[in-house]
């Protein structure tokens, strides 16, 4: 029946169906004809059959509307969903809405439910119906267990309450529910902030509205003592980091891929800031190596070593005792002072070394040659962290959007942030102990400073102030840059593994859509190309000769591994010089610190010292620079 059919025709329907159920659980179901329903509503046949093909109509009509909206709210895009929980909650609510539209009828029919298995099973349909579209979004199957039983219990309890409102009832549930389902500890304290005698806020600018911003403002919007703006020079959030839609595909300028998930400091944001997301693993069994136009196994854990054909029996024995030293931070490398310096002296055959170096090129994305001037410290510190994780490779499902549309949501919420999209920094001085900061628009004064921009942005800004001389020796730091090859397409061309790794030519692919289905649409597949890219060219000829070489690598790894991808493909983009991090952890490149001697500002980003490599320092650097401005806050309202 068509969803715009007149009041006066929807209350006549709403009748006879009212009518049926009640006849239902008077006589029983198997006891009550279409002529008897006919007969209690004074209706005719034609009206009957107008609206309802059968008797078992009636009860599927009222499971229907439910099931049609959670097919809807299935179907929402990644970059509409401001945050996992608040998507979650607004399909319960609208559920919940559409009960309360016609509360005789709900009553009637939780009641037939509970004595008649036909009426049963419809419910059940609707419920698995809910089930699996909440796994789309969420796949923690228990958690989905508790949000269903929620609902379902909700409904049951509002049937037996007359007068009671089950909009407000299904909020309150909710609302208690995820308190649970976020919390690790089964009582959880109660917080009570004193209330201050006088309010004096400390004002903050934070320079840049990537990850790293963002994730500072999110921080420091928890406290009710700080107020600040962020300002951001493009017209979106999230920097590298920034999510588009095209043609019902989901693409990243910065791969959502997270090493290490469980110990990763996106999984510490997720609990201190009440973050919301799922994330899906990549499957360990589908990620291969190329070498010599051979695919092997890669060796991730150990049964993929066992299989591997990367090394021979004797080397994996050496491999495995390699990481058993890392994972006990017993390891020699730390005390090298580059990956280089160690292999030199390391007895390993040459196929172990290469796979060193292979490693460190996949998980630090840059060249073998910058991958053997990576620090032995950083190195040994970084595979001790994920060679403990159980969990090495993981998409946040739904895309960066997920993350960077809640920090935004809890900043702005607070009441005490301002965003400023589109609004450059352009100038800085010292007022009246007070920093100055100059757009084309305006000036405002701040009693703190969070750099969250790359550091040669950084320099640049603070070119000619009394602090340049200090950044003296960040000044000539270098990216890492790497080729973004992205193909979606219009249905599965082949899925032969997850990760292809092309290790003679220093490139890899990803099956993205594989590991996170929310990025394309139906029966589309969605492809990523990476390429590690040198940057040591004598002129522009001969970068771009070089460009266009490992472009057509690229698409020979796609024409070799997904023939026939040329033909369905829908969108494509090609990014030849993606900025990946802002510095290239190399020993040559030197981190800058989330504080810097002689310097009052507060720095953070991708370039900054920080836990693990790219997003992630970008996240820990983020919390350290906000925790630390929290800190002074919290000691100068001591003093007073």
């Amino acid at each position: 029946m068509s969803q715009f059919m007149r009041a006066s025709t929807r209350k006549k329907r709403d009748v006879m169906m009212e009518v049926a159920l009640t006849m239902f659980m008077d006589k029983g179901y198997e006891n009550v004809s279409v002529d008897d329903i006919i007969a209690a509503t004074s209706t005719s046949k034609g009206t009957f059959y107008h609206y309802f093909k059968s008797k078992d109509a009636i009860i599927s009509a009222l499971y229907n509307k439910q099931i049609q909206l959670i097919q809807d709210w299935v179907k929402q895009p990644p970059s509409k969903v401001q945050s996992l929980e608040g998507h979650i909650n607004r399909l319960f609510l609208d559920l919940a809405s559409n009960m309360q539209l016609s509360p005789r009828l709900i009553r009637s029919l939780q009641a037939l439910s509970l004595q008649n298995d036909t009426v049963k099973l419809e419910e059940l349909q609707q419920l698995n119906v809910l089930k699996e579209s909440l796994m789309h979004w969420l796949p923690e199957p228990k958690k989905i267990e508790l949000l269903v039983c929620m609902y379902a219990g909700t409904i049951r309890t509002w049937c037996t309450q007359e007068d009671a409102d089950l909009l407000s009832m299904m909020k309150n549930n909710l609302a208690w529910l995820w308190v649970g389902l976020r919390s690790e500890e089964p009582y959880a304290s109660l917080q009570v902030e004193p209330a201050p005698k006088e309010e004096k806020l400390m004002k903050v600018a934070i320079i840049g509205g990537g990850l790293a911003g963002l994730t500072a403002a999110a921080y420091l919007s928890e406290n009710p003592h700080v107020e600040g703006i962020l300002f951001e020079r493009s017209p979106q959030l999230g920097g590298r980091a920034f999510t588009y839609e095209k043609a019902g595909f989901t693409l990243n300028y910065g791969a959502h891929a997270i090493y290490g998930i469980d110990r990763h400091t996106l999984t510490t944001m997720e609990r201190e800031l009440g973050l919301s997301f799922s994330s899906k693993q990549v499957d360990k069994r589908k990620v291969v190596y190329a070498k010599h136009n051979q695919l092997t196994t890669a060796p991730l854990d150990a049964i993929n070593l066992l299989k591997t054909d990367l090394l021979n029996t004797i080397q994996k024995v050496r491999f495995v005792g390699e990481i058993a030293a890392i994972i006990a931070n017993i390891h020699n490398i730390k005390n090298y002072a580059t990956l280089a310096d160690y292999l030199a002296e390391s007895n390993a055959d040459e196929d172990v070394k290469e796979l060193w170096e292979h490693l460190v090129c996949s998980n630090f994305f840059i060249t073998p040659e910058d991958a053997r001037n990576v620090s032995g410290a950083v190195i040994s510190e970084y595979y001790h962290n994920l060679f403990l994780s159980s969990k090495p490779v993981n998409y946040v499902l739904g895309s960066w959007a997920v993350i960077t549309n809640q920090l935004k949501q809890k900043m702005t919420t607070s009441g005490k942030w301002e965003l400023a999209l589109q609004e450059g920094v352009d100038g800085l001085r010292y007022e009246d102990r007070k920093f100055v900061l100059k757009t084309k628009t305006r000036e405002v004064a701040f009693d703190k400073v969070i750099f969250a921009m790359p550091v040669q942005q950084v320099v640049k800004l603070l070119k000619g102030t009394a602090w340049e001389p200090f950044l003296a020796p960040y000044e000539s730091n270098t990216a890492t840059e790497v080729m973004v090859y992205d193909i979606g397409l219009s249905r599965v061309v082949a899925r032969p593994f997850s990760y292809i790794s092309d290790m003679d030519n220093k490139l890899f692919i990803s099956d993205v859509s594989a590991t996170d289905h929310t990025l394309v649409p139906e029966g589309g597949q969605l492809l990523q190309g990476i390429a590690y890219l040198s940057d040591n060219f004598d002129s522009d000829e001969e970068r771009k000769a070089y460009l266009d070489n490992k472009t057509s690598q690229m698409e020979a790894l796609f024409d070799q591994h997904y023939p026939g991808w040329r033909d369905v493909t829908a969108v494509k983009r090609v990014s030849k010089k993606a900025m990946v991090s802002s510095v290239k952890n190399i020993a040559s490149n030197r981190l800058l610190p989330t504080r810097v001697e002689n310097i009052p500002f507060y720095f953070c980003g991708d370039g900054c010292t920080g836990k693990g490599e790219l997003a992630e320092r970008a996240f820990s650097s983020a919390r350290s620079a906000a925790l630390s401005i929290v800190q002074e806050v919290e000691q100068a309202l001591q003093n007073v």
